[in-house]
């Protein structure tokens, strides 16, 4: 996945859902439908979006492209602060795996 797809990708699932539902994405314990759930109950997403953004989050995920996503949101000019520094300690979390 290069830069452009990862930024298109990351814009298809929403900076903010990501950096919210990061955990939830990577945890693969956690089937798609389990996490789609989470996100219609929590967000009130459609159903169809919240299979499109699970399958896209992960898509990000198990290219490798997590840490690079999550420093994308913290350094967004779009985003608010808490998604931001949310988005900052998830990466950092990843840089010292």
């Amino acid at each position: 996945m290069d830069d452009r797809q990862l930024q298109r990708n990351l814009q298809s699932v929403g900076m903010a859902c990501f950096a919210k539902y990061f955990g939830e994405f990577a945890n693969n314990a956690l089937p798609n439908r389990a996490v789609a759930e989470i996100l219609r109950e929590r967000e009130g997403y459609t159903p169809g979006s919240c299979a499109n953004r699970v399958s896209t989050a992960r898509s990000i995920i198990g290219a490798g492209r997590a840490a690079d996503a999550l420093l994308m949101i913290a350094g967004a000019s779009n985003v608010d602060y808490w998604t931001a520094e949310q988005a900052k300690a998830l990466a950092d979390g990843l840089a010292t795996r």
